[in-house]
């Protein structure tokens, strides 16, 4: 028997079939059908009845010449051996690894992208000898997408200038160093500050507070906080702060040494999740207890972490709902409605899971 592959359906097909017109079919198909001009809802039914029944699958490629648009959205991400795909990643990880943070905001995304009709792609921006902002300039101008996710931002970020040269939409997911964009993030200065609080209000004293680099608007913000709950609460004499050391391995060397000296800290903020786990490990190894003797609090909140032990009090940063903001104003900028250009922040939720309490009355 002759094996022949089988015509693909068009949409002149289907129309023969129900008996109207192609540009009728087209616009019921792409749901363009225009009230009280186009067909009624009996010819309507038919057509994608049709449409299924001959297996009708549409020609993207020919939809995009049509229409201008692509369906989708990029988010821009760096993996290289020298600029890897996160600041946030250990100097020994894999060159090619995305940071945990970025499984909750892919998720995000894609979950709320799709709810527009938009699929996310990740843009590679940036390889051996290759600027990533350049790189990006270059997928921003070849229209590869409808419209473009920064995220990871640096204080003296050059990305939202370019990106406004270009033309194309796009949305910061953080915070933006320039004032006059779309962005969404997290209030970073408020997470600083209710780290110390909530230490503070238990009773602590000697904290040690490990930030995110000051370069990162991140790491800038929680600073800020920081120095506001110092100044608040008159902590200059016994608040210690470190923002040269990172990572799981970084806090575990940093805070090890620090419990071999006097005059320890009652209490530990760590940059993130994964460090944290670093911070416990010199803990544990120093023969001391989580919170009795020492409280640790961390900020992030994601998925996989609320499998791992011990439980952390957590400022939640709620990745997956300012991903999933951030999607739904990308999605309205791409289809044309206007979007005020403006900062939008989330505030932070303290999640108590018990590795913080009130500082032992003799240290």
């Amino acid at each position: 028997m002759e094996n022949r592959l089988s015509t693909p359906t068009r949409l002149e097909d289907i129309a023969a079939r129900v008996g109207v017109s192609r540009s009728e079919v087209s616009r019921v198909l792409n749901g363009r059908a225009r009230a009280g001009k186009s067909v009624g809802a009996a010819t309507r039914d038919r057509i994608l009845e049709a449409a299924r029944e001959m297996n009708y699958s549409p020609h993207r490629a020919a939809q995009s010449l049509v229409s201008g648009r692509t369906n989708t959205a990029a988010l821009m991400i760096v993996i290289d051996r020298k600029a890897k795909a996160s600041p946030f990643l250990e100097d020994h990880d894999a060159p090619d690894e995305l940071s945990p943070h970025y499984h909750e905001i892919l998720g995000g995304l894609t979950y709320t992208l799709n709810e527009y009709g938009i699929h996310l792609m990740l843009a590679q921006c940036g390889g051996p000898n290759i600027d990533p902002n350049a790189a990006m300039e270059q997928i921003a101008r070849s229209h590869t997408c409808d419209g473009l996710i920064i995220t990871d931002m640096f204080v003296d970020d050059l990305r939202p200038a370019i990106l406004d040269q270009t033309g194309l939409p796009y949305v910061v997911r953080g915070s933006s160093p320039k004032p006059d964009t779309v962005a969404v993030g997290m209030d970073n200065s408020a997470v600083g500050y209710e780290a110390v609080k909530h230490l503070y209000a238990l009773g602590h004293r000697r904290i040690l507070f490990y930030n995110i680099r000051q370069d990162l608007m991140v790491g800038r913000g929680r600073f800020q906080g920081m120095c506001r709950a110092r100044d608040e609460f008159g902590l200059h004499a016994t608040l210690e702060y470190r923002d040269d050391v990172h990572h799981q391995t970084g806090l575990y060397t940093s805070l090890a040494q620090r419990l071999q000296e006097p005059n320890l800290p009652t209490a530990v903020f760590a940059e993130d999740e994964i460090s944290a786990l670093g911070a416990e490990r010199a803990i544990r190894e120093a023969g001391l207890r989580i919170p009795e003797d020492i409280s640790l609090i961390t900020c992030l909140n994601a998925r996989f972490m609320r499998l791992v032990a011990p439980h952390l009090t957590v400022l939640n940063v709620r990745l997956n709902e300012v991903a999933s903001h951030a999607g739904h104003l990308l999605a309205k900028m791409v289809q044309g409605e206007p979007v005020e250009k403006r900062q939008v922040l989330f505030q932070p939720k303290l999640e108590e899971n018990g590795s913080t309490g009130p500082p032992r009355k003799a240290v």
